[in-house]
């Protein structure tokens, strides 16, 4: 397999206290106190409910159980969690899209270890609509908490491939690692997500921002308002930022492999 550096991102989570709701144990990342802040859902992929299956996505929740992200369904239904993708994958003459996966992509979860209280890493291929192997990453996600309320969830992913070239492209609308908040801050007469951004940061139209390594969202959730600080990577190339008023936030950028 050839390397390519990875994409390297902490979602830091600010929240207020609310009572914590109950829910069964899945595949969940866990701080020593017990309590869940992510759960990895990776459905089995089936062409036939291929919208529902293309790819793994981590729900997260705040500190005192509030889920914070969408699942599938809603405004922009191929947005859930913590999720990665990139919608313009050019390999072999073609151009996949492994945001949307409309046309037979899809992410499929080979292996998954660790989690619980140790962090925990998944093996992904990214096929093509013949099943052929794209890409493989390697995403390892862990929690830990850096103050009462305040916890940290870091996410790395390393891809690499087999193929003489792939081409990761795109918008910052479709591609990058992303965060998205839940189904309701995109209901209408709903509040909306507030940001908040470094100074300097430069505005491009259309939600995009450069010149930043951190965004933070403030999600206005019954029981308090929660603050997730999405921060890119020290040792990523600088991003395109695309922040979205119901609360889909990420970071990407544009490279080759290998």
């Amino acid at each position: 397999m050839r390397p390519f550096a990875p994409v390297v991102t902490t979602f830091a989570v600010v929240a207020a206290c609310a009572t914590a709701p109950t829910r069964p144990p899945t595949n969940d990342l866990r701080l020593p106190s017990g309590a869940t802040v992510a759960t990895f859902v990776q459905p089995v992929y089936d062409q036939a409910d291929a919208a529902a299956t293309c790819k793994p996505f981590h729900r997260v929740f705040a500190a005192d159980g509030r889920q914070l992200t969408k699942d599938l369904g809603g405004e922009h239904p191929h947005h859930r969690g913590v999720f990665v993708g990139w919608n313009q994958v050019e390999h072999g003459g073609a151009t996949l899209d492994f945001w949307h996966c409309r046309n037979g992509e899809a992410q499929r979860t080979l292996a998954v270890i660790g989690g619980g209280d140790a962090p925990q890493t998944a093996t992904i291929a990214w096929t093509d609509a013949m099943a052929g192997e794209v890409m493989r990453e390697v995403r390892t996600v862990a929690v830990r908490a850096l103050a009462d309320g305040v916890i940290a969830l870091a996410v790395a992913s390393h891809l690499t491939t087999t193929q003489p070239r792939v081409r990761l492209g795109g918008d910052p609308q479709h591609a990058g690692n992303q965060f998205r908040a839940m189904q309701r801050f995109a209901e209408k007469d709903q509040p909306k997500v507030r940001y908040v951004r470094p100074a300097d940061a430069g505005a491009h139209g259309n939600d995009v921002w450069t010149g930043c390594r951190w965004i933070a969202a403030v999600l206005p959730m019954d029981g308090g308002d929660v603050t997730v600080l999405r921060v890119e990577g020290a040792g990523n190339p600088p991003a395109d930022w695309s922040p979205r008023a119901y609360g889909r936030i990420g970071a990407m950028w544009r490279a080759e492999l290998p």
